[in-house]
């Protein structure tokens, strides 16, 4: 079966949202105006979107978020990344393409814009913060104070997005097929979400063919990577938004750095991680400096309300001032 077929539609999309929330992948809907305050809100220079896997920068959703940053930061430069302008196909790169190649793109694209210069803070959604971490970590000509990700695969995913509805046969086939392809070098090098697929089970399997979480977390101890593990250090702030009833991302604690255990499938906690306790790539560094905090929603994927987009902007992005 040909891999195009495996992933029909937007793979991190959930259900249907009840009114007054906010979903990246829905049109976008007039911003309130109840957010106005009797100060005026200073923000960073700019702030650097980077949406999740199947959408893109310029879908409803995400011009939604950036118009939402704008009113509450009316100075701020906000950009949403993209690896091509045209939507569809960027839309598409984000399902197939070599993360790493999309990763020096990207960077060079950053890189090279002047209201950029001066640092930024930036915002992933599902797996853009995945690699909003990874040009923190691999992309020294950017500063990036403060990173915020929502859902994203930190520790990889060990599970393809559960069907719905889950006896949904043709979907189950789909992706018990993709699973088992997944440490196939062509897989590696042209499915993305295969290249952050980590099954602790298969540990051994995901250090030999991980094409790219493997290196980013500095897992291989032949291809450690100090300066990356020295520039995610720097960061002032790591905000970490996870969804309690995700589905979507398996396991959900993967938002929090956490792993399930390779024999019992319990949720192994942050610290007693090997990536915690060798330090592998800066993790208890920001931790032991308090660096690191965390936020749960009581909802599925990508589900959350303008006020609580809001909240997390207003805390970790403003400072008021008469």
């Amino acid at each position: 079966m040909a891999i195009t077929a495996m992933f029909p539609g937007k793979i991190f999309s959930g259900p249907a949202l009840k009114p007054g929330t906010f979903d990246l992948e829905m049109s976008a809907k007039n911003i309130s105006t109840n957010n106005a305050t009797t100060h005026s809100p200073s923000g960073p220079p700019a702030i650097v979107l980077w949406h999740g896997l199947g959408d893109n920068y310029n879908s409803g959703g995400m011009k939604h978020a950036a118009e939402l940053i704008s009113q509450l930061l009316p100075d701020t430069f906000v950009h949403s990344v993209y690896v091509d302008e045209d939507p569809s196909t960027d839309e598409r790169r984000s399902l197939f393409g070599n993360a790493n190649s999309e990763l020096e793109l990207v960077c060079s694209q950053l890189s090279n814009m002047t209201e950029l210069k001066d640092g930024f803070g930036a915002i992933g959604f599902s797996q853009g913060g995945l690699f909003l971490r990874a040009l923190v970590q691999r992309c020294p000509e950017i500063a990036v104070s403060t990173l915020v990700t929502f859902g994203s695969p930190h520790m990889g995913v060990s599970e393809l997005p559960i069907c719905q509805p889950p006896d949904d046969w043709a979907c189950k086939q789909r992706n018990s097929l993709l699973k088992r392809q997944v440490w196939q070098d062509s897989v590696q090098r042209t499915v993305v979400p295969a290249q952050y697929f980590r099954d602790t089970a298969q540990y051994d399997k995901y250090l030999k063919h991980s094409s790219f979480l493997a290196d980013l977390n500095n897992e291989r101890v032949a291809t450690t990577d100090p300066e990356a593990k020295r520039r995610f250090e720097n960061l002032q702030k790591l905000v970490l938004v996870q969804f309690d009833l995700d589905t979507t991302l398996v396991p959900k604690e993967s938002a929090f750095f956490q792993e399930r255990h390779a024999l019992t499938g319990a949720i192994v906690p942050m610290s007693e991680t090997r990536a915690f306790k060798e330090n592998l790539f800066g993790l208890r560094t920001l931790h032991e400096a308090d660096k690191i905090e965390y936020h749960t929603i009581e909802a599925n994927h990508m589900q959350f309300s303008d006020d609580f987009l809001t909240e997390i902007v207003t805390k970790y992005f403003t400072v008021s001032r008469a």
